[in-house]
């Protein structure tokens, strides 16, 4: 080949790997762009994330808290109303039959004494004709009084159903405060929020107005964080504390007495893991103090009659109302997922498997809580707050360690067992005190979530979330149902107003809502307001008679005993009447009147 072809072959050479490329080119570009889409595509879901984590930056602080309780409270209603919103009035939502009855008699009661003139904390129209102190029952007088207006307009059950569903969405959202002071974040101080308001203490304890109205609990903490950060004056937190601390002790004086504990053991934290705000906190915890003493001050009566009617021992046994190790991962009844699949296991190990759950963390929580030390290693907070978290979950565990229902040797919980005012005091129910903290440290692990791997966070924390939400109930609502012999007026015409009754039914509880409902006309010779008084225990016919309890006492002793208690005649529910008409009978009573539903029995001569 000669130089000229040389010359020649070597741009024909080019011009066909030119043509190569040409042809191939289709296929780049559709890489290229399919790599610049890609790209794209993630800069849009990472730029649309951002925004989503950034939402309501530019808002107030009280709009987003407003926007954070609404959800808080949509998701309540959904979970614990349901179908059942149409008929809010007249149906018990979150079940709890027997304890709803007795709530729904202690909401009208002490709006009723406080308009009769009459002193709330003890009640002679129960246990008559002696009566009972109310101190150490849990007949929730703060929230009866802040109720009294529903109560009056839509009766007590209305103002019962309302303080079961608003509760968590308000212990939610006044976790939400305090996580959204210590973050600045939305999202994070949202799902903080609700590991406390939906946590399995919350679903455990939904029936009982006295454990789930605990939004008080975290409004101490977060009066006491403005106060230490100098958002806060004096005048306005010794104000804001007292009004809380007064407030907690009217709805429960077992959460009173556990909160002032833990709260001070988590002050105590503050003091060795902070010394940059130590000063702050001594002046902080003075006027606590202060606030305090006013507090006890306003409450004097009510703390007089809690100090002078101490029980002689223990209402529960601490021993059996305690956490299992297993039960802060075996999911309670209560937890919607897991929760009906692993009941029978829980059963197996605990003897109340819903009150002994309520610490349930799941594997996510605790998955949270690991990484939370891990990667807040060099905080001080990091290790107050999980040492409160590890403190509390000791002390849910009660005086002896239970492994799979197996008891293993004594825990420091015994030295709270034995003092006089905390002693009735449930350990499983600690809980809330953990859950609380669990909801703090979630936000503040998610508020400081950054660079590829912070999605592994928020995924920890929205299964955290799914996981411990509550399960709605799993029976249609239960009517109220009162025979109309109470609400027709007819009561007033067979009785004579304070009349001493005793009363035979087909439930404990029916005899307080029956009384209720007849405006507190006739007194009660007995009646259901939880754990009876030692003073009366030992005596059956004390805890009532019913259908349910069908064990009915020969009629001798049934005779002498409505004699010593001065019992002028004997309520029975028409269903209650074939179990217990022999034996009316037979303690020489006699029916005077029969309808609308009930019969009235006297003995000869009355």
């Amino acid at each position: 080949m000669t130089s000229s072809e040389g010359s020649k072959s070597a741009p024909a050479e080019h011009h066909a790997a030119q043509a190569d490329v040409d042809e191939a080119s289709p296929v780049t570009e559709l890489d290229e762009t399919t790599a610049t889409s890609g790209a794209d595509g993630r800069a849009r879901l990472e730029d649309l994330w951002s925004r989503s984590l950034a939402w309501g930056s530019g808002l107030r602080p009280a709009w987003k808290g407003l926007a954070a309780y609404l959800l808080y409270q949509a998701l309540a209603v959904v979970i614990w109303v349901g179908s059942a919103l149409p008929h809010f009035t007249t149906t018990y939502i979150a079940g709890g039959l027997q304890d709803s009855r007795f709530f729904q008699w202690a909401l009208a009661w002490t709006p009723w004494a406080v308009s009769h003139g009459m002193d709330p904390l003890h009640t002679s129209y129960v246990f008559a004709p002696s009566g009972v102190n109310l101190a150490w029952f849990t007949f929730v007088p703060g929230p009866a009084l802040v109720t009294w207006p529903i109560t009056v307009l839509a009766g007590p059950l209305t103002s019962l159903n309302l303080l079961k569903v608003s509760a968590p969405a308000l212990a939610a959202w006044a976790a939400y405060l305090v996580c959204h002071r210590l973050t600045g974040r939305f999202w994070p101080s949202v799902v903080g929020g609700c590991l406390f308001g939906f946590s399995p203490y919350v679903a455990g304890n939904i029936a009982f107005v006295n454990l789930v109205v605990i939004f008080p609990v975290p409004l101490l903490v977060y009066v006491v964080i403005r106060h230490v950060e100098g958002s806060l004056g004096p005048v306005a937190f010794v104000a804001g504390f007292t009004a809380l601390l007064v407030g907690l002790f009217s709805i429960s004086t077992e959460l009173f007495g556990t909160t002032a504990i833990f709260g001070g053991v988590a002050f105590a934290g503050a003091l060795a893991f902070g010394p940059g705000i130590r000063r702050r906190l001594v002046h902080t915890g003075l006027l606590a103090l202060l606030a305090s003493a006013i507090a006890a001050l306003l409450l004097l009566p009510y703390l007089h009659d809690v100090l002078t009617n101490v029980p002689s021992g223990a209402l529960r046994v601490s021993d059996l109302a305690s956490a299992d190790l297993w039960s802060f991962v075996i999911p309670p009844p209560t937890v919607r997922l897991g929760g009906e699949a692993f009941h029978p296991l829980l059963q197996r190990y605990t003897r109340f498997p819903i009150g002994n759950g309520l610490g349930y963390m799941g594997l996510a929580v605790i998955a949270i809580l690991i990484g939370f030390a891990i990667t807040e290693k060099d905080r001080r907070t990091t290790w107050a707050l999980l040492g409160f978290t590890a403190f509390v979950s000791v002390m849910m565990l009660g005086p002896i360690l239970h492994v799979a229902g197996i008891a293993h040797g004594r825990l420091p919980e015994t030295v709270l067992a034995s003092a006089p005012l905390i002693r009735s005091a449930v350990p499983a129910r600690f809980a809330l005190f953990s859950a609380f903290a669990i909801g703090v440290i979630a936000a503040l692990w998610l508020s400081h979530a950054a660079g590829r791997w912070a999605w592994i966070r928020w995924v920890l924390a929205v299964v955290a979330v799914v996981s411990l939400l509550p399960r709605g109930p799993t029976k249609p609502p239960t009517t109220l149902d009162v025979p109309r012999f109470f609400s027709s007026g007819q009561v007033r015409q067979v009785l004579d107003q304070g009349e001493v009754v005793y009363v035979i039914c087909v439930q404990r509880g029916d005899e307080v809502l029956w009384q209720e409902t007849a405006d507190y006309w006739f007194a009660l010779a007995e009646g259901y307001l939880g754990p009876l008084p030692s003073s009366l225990q030992g005596d059956p016919i004390n805890r009532g008679l019913s259908v349910l309890r069908s064990s009915p006492p020969t009629p001798a002793v049934f005779a002498s005993w409505t004699q010593r208690h001065a019992v002028s005649a004997v309520i029975v529910d028409d269903r209650a009447r074939s179990v217990y008409g022999p034996m009316m009978e037979g303690a020489g009573f006699s029916p005077v009147y029969s309808g609308e539903g009930v019969s009235v029995w006297r003995a000869a001569g009355i």
